[in-house]
């Protein structure tokens, strides 16, 4: 019997192709070259995915992971050998130290951690953030439009190879899944997400994962011309402490697996995205990760944002416990003379943390899920603005689509996870899968068969038409009953001249 690995164990597709890559940048013969075309010389000669020179011509800031790699290997060639050059950074006390007595009775320099000099970090685990398409970040933006407040959610999609840097990766992002959240003009607080498990189970039937989290920070500068305030620059933060906190235990749930570490898992492919203003007071984009440090200090519990200056975070004085140790941590700064000196770590700039991750749109946008602005089927987490999914909405949903069109009716990542999770009639995970399964290779026969049998989805619309509250106000439909035929199946009153049911999709015979 084969045992299945687990999700949160599997290398990434992408590393696995990555690995198995040359990695070489080939150059084409130059002008300073003076030899035929299928000779080679030092101008034209490939050279390493990490060489300085290459990346600096390139304006590359960081190397990606995999020349990172490359690199501490030493290797000029595929990446498949099993040498394991990396190691975690450790910022906590080994409390299983069996030289001496436990932790506080007794401390050594095998069990104790060592000093942290904070570094910038020279590669990153994801060289770009592409999100498919506008209509993707307009429906997460309307969040903040209607109420003003600010909102935060989930990037979801997949990780692909990025051809613009050597061996680099692009976190692909395909639909934004909104958790249960307290919003406020200035903040956002997460809420305990009850349907976590049903959401990556969802997202393993569809090939597709966490990728990320976008968070707004939007203040209205003008509403009639729909600008907005230009807060973060190189003069106040990019990214808050608080914020890199959050970024580094996300990273930390998420967690990169690989097998170059002896631990299977280095880092984090996790990428934030901050949706604010840019110096032309438009909503823009900025893509981040915090350093494997910062996720080592998060970790051990030893960063804490500082109360009134947000660029700033602060090392810990006091521990949290008896078991609770808080190693040293320093970083180097140039003095008014020009001469590097050594400073703790209380505070601490947070760029020293941080890597920037270039986010935008392509050309030609993509599509994962549908977009269909006729049908808007609402986003989950949205009762407070009154966006209701089911009821109402579910039937000016399915009033939209034709029994031919169910599957563009199904590809749509809210719909489905409101199929596992809604309290009135949930999908289970047999249907769930086949409809999955149809959405994923978009066969219309089986996503239509599938309507046609799944006794759950009748149920669930005919109990959805029966809750809401006034089916006569759905656009279209006129307050008299007048030529109108009711769904033998799901009972909802279709117009006249329609031969299959706008609700379930059922014909009328």
């Amino acid at each position: 019997m084969v045992l299945e690995v687990p999700l949160d164990e599997r290398v990434d597709e992408v590393d696995t192709f990555l690995a198995s890559q040359d990695g070489q940048v080939q150059r084409p013969k130059g002008p300073n070259c003076r030899h035929p075309a299928r000779q080679k010389c030092t101008n034209c000669l490939p050279v390493d995915p990490f060489d300085e020179e290459y990346l600096k011509e390139k304006d590359i800031k960081h190397m990606s992971f995999h020349s990172y790699v490359r690199k501490l290997n030493g290797s000029q060639g595929k990446g498949t050998s099993l040498k394991k050059p990396l190691e975690n950074i450790r910022c906590s006390i080994k409390l299983e130290c069996n030289s001496h007595k436990p932790f506080p009775k007794g401390i050594c320099t095998k069990c104790k951690p060592p000093v942290v000099t904070l570094n910038r970090q020279k590669y990153r685990h994801v060289d770009n953030i592409q999100i498919e398409n506008q209509d993707l970040v307009n429906s997460f933006l309307d969040y903040w439009r209607i109420s003003g407040h600010q909102r935060v959610g989930y990037l979801i999609g997949r990780y692909q190879p990025f051809l613009e840097v050597p061996l680099g990766i692009k976190a692909t992002v395909a639909a934004i899944y909104e958790p249960p959240q307290y919003c406020k003009e200035d903040g956002i607080e997460f809420l305990e997400e009850k349907h976590e498990e049903t959401v990556n189970k969802l997202l393993g039937w569809l090939g597709l994962q966490r990728v990320g989290w976008i968070f707004t920070d939007l203040w209205t500068a003008n509403r009639a011309e729909g600008t907005v305030h230009y807060t973060r620059h190189k003069d106040s933060f990019f990214l808050s402490a608080e914020e890199c906190i959050t970024a580094a235990s996300l990273q930390n749930k998420y967690k990169n697996v690989t097998d170059y570490c002896m631990e299977r898992k280095f880092g984090s492919k996790f990428v934030s995205v901050v949706a604010s203003g840019d110096e032309s007071l438009h909503v823009n984009f900025h893509g981040y990760q915090v350093s494997n440090q910062c996720s080592a200090m998060v970790e051990a519990d030893i960063l804490c944002p500082t109360l009134y200056t947000p660029e700033l975070a602060y090392v810990r004085e006091t521990p949290l416990s008896d078991k609770h140790y808080i190693t040293d941590v320093q970083y180097t700064e140039k003095n008014e003379y020009g001469a590097e000196v050594m400073k703790n770590g209380r505070p601490l700039p947070v760029e020293y943390l941080l890597v920037d991750v270039p986010a935008g749109m392509p050309k030609d946008p993509h599509y994962t899920f549908n977009v269909n602005k006729n049908a808007q089927f609402y986003i989950e987490n949205r009762q407070d603005v009154g966006h209701i999914q089911g009821g109402q909405n579910l039937a000016q949903y399915c009033a939209a689509f034709s029994m031919n069109q169910f599957l563009e009716q199904a590809t749509n990542f809210h719909f489905l996870l409101f199929l596992m999770t809604n309290d009135v009639v949930q999908i289970n995970d047999i249907w769930m899968k086949l409809l999955c399964d149809a959405v994923i290779t978009q066969n219309r026969g089986d996503a239509q068969d599938w309507a046609r049998d799944c006794e759950d989805w009748h149920q669930l619309v005919a109990l959805s038409h029966a809750h809401s509250e006034d089916v006569a106000a759905i656009p279209g439909e006129s307050a008299s009953s007048g030529g109108k035929w009711a769904c033998g199946h799901c009972t909802f009153e279709n117009d006249a001249g329609r031969q299959d049911c706008s609700m379930c999709g059922l014909p009328a015979n």
